[in-house]
């Protein structure tokens, strides 16, 4: 599973991790919009139908396995009511392992975005504070006070490329 703790343009962690780990338990909890930030909000709503995607497909693959290699067993060795509570528990225990396995992949990419967007409007990445008037450093680097993540100077305010809505890609 690649690793989900986005990084900043110095590859030290940034402080978004902890604010999408809160985004996704309220999300758990039926609450997606206890969330403040709208362009989040806006890019979390992008990728939870995927995830709930990946999540079926995980319940649906458990489902066709349980049911191909347990039930005739389950049926001679535990009765009727074992096999039921299989077709409960084991779709549920896939499609949460399926959800665990791609989260990672789907949480990567959300990171990527949501950094190209802030950044674009002249913002940090991780926390959302001005960058546009800061001092660049030697290196290249702005340094945002607030979070400590480091982003290349050329990259701050600079606008991100629409996709091409003919081809998804970017022009």
């Amino acid at each position: 599973m690649p690793r989900a703790r986005p990084l900043d343009d110095r590859g030290t962690p940034c402080g978004i991790a902890m604010l999408s780990g809160r985004q996704i338990g309220w999300r758990a909890l039926g609450m997606p919009k206890v969330v403040p930030d709208e362009i989040t909000r806006r890019e979390q709503a992008k990728t939870g139908g995927l995830e709930v995607g990946v999540s079926i497909a995980g319940g649906v693959i458990g489902s066709v396995l349980y049911q191909l290699f347990a039930v005739r067993p389950m049926i001679s060795s535990f009765g009727w009511g074992a096999v039921v509570l299989g077709w409960i528990v084991v779709p549920v225990v896939f499609s949460m392992i399926a959800w665990w396995l791609f989260l990672g992949r789907i949480r990567a990419a959300r990171y990527k975005r949501l950094f190209e967007i802030y950044l674009s409007m002249g913002r940090c990445g991780s926390c959302g504070y001005e960058l546009a008037d800061l001092p660049t450093s030697a290196d290249g680097f702005v340094a945002c006070p607030e979070c400590n993540a480091a982003w290349l100077a050329q990259r701050v305010g600079q606008p991100t490329p629409e996709p091409d809505a003919k081809h998804g890609k970017n022009r």
